[in-house]
């Protein structure tokens, strides 16, 4: 049996011909200079971990502000780059209008660590994301003692900030308390 893919594999693609592409739930596509690259959905551990970081921080956001799972993100930098963030937070102005999400429209990018992808979520899309001039990252590694390190932007790149278990609590982008040891699934 033979796959057809939504895309070509050998065209180089800009952030607008990658937007207009057909979506596919079954895998996670993000461009990386202009090529599409793509990644199996996140496994239930991954997902329980995004789902209960996001329920813990949607309540405490003020007025202004949005959170979402999984939002394409236009990183626009010179080579076109699309990222899919597992959490992000960004005025809800933002949020509201329609399409694809710019780097400067996002105050926070939160990965999760995944085993398949440790190098990029905890190196690549970290340098990507500094690159864009996302002011603040986190990462959030799942394995037990599930931890996070905060990160924020000087200059133009990230330095950490504080590495937590158990719980943190930072004041930017807004006042936000995290207990991590409530994120694993039972």
């Amino acid at each position: 049996m033979t796959a057809t893919l939504p895309f070509d594999p050998r065209h180089y693609y800009t952030v607008e011909e990658f937007a207009a592409l057909p979506e596919d739930n079954s895998m996670r596509y993000e461009l990386q200079e202009g090529r599409i690259v793509m990644s199996p959905r996140p496994a239930y551990g991954h997902m329980a971990v995004s789902g209960e970081l996001y329920l813990q921080l949607r309540p405490q956001l003020p007025k202004g502000l949005a959170i979402a799972q999984e939002l394409d993100v236009d990183l626009q930098l010179s080579t076109p780059r699309v990222r899919i963030p597992d959490v992000v937070l960004m005025p809800k102005t933002a949020a509201q209008r329609p399409g694809m999400k710019r780097a400067d429209d996002v105050l926070l990018c939160i990965e999760i660590l995944s085993p398949g992808s440790i190098d990029l979520d905890s190196k690549i899309k970290p340098m990507e994301y500094a690159d864009a001039g996302i002011q603040h990252f986190w990462l959030v590694d799942p394995r037990p003692p599930v931890t996070a390190t905060v990160y924020r932007l000087i200059g133009s790149d990230y330095e950490e900030s504080q590495r937590a278990e158990h719980e943190f609590t930072v004041t930017e982008p807004c006042d936000l308390t995290v207990d991590l040891d409530t994120l694993l699934p039972d």
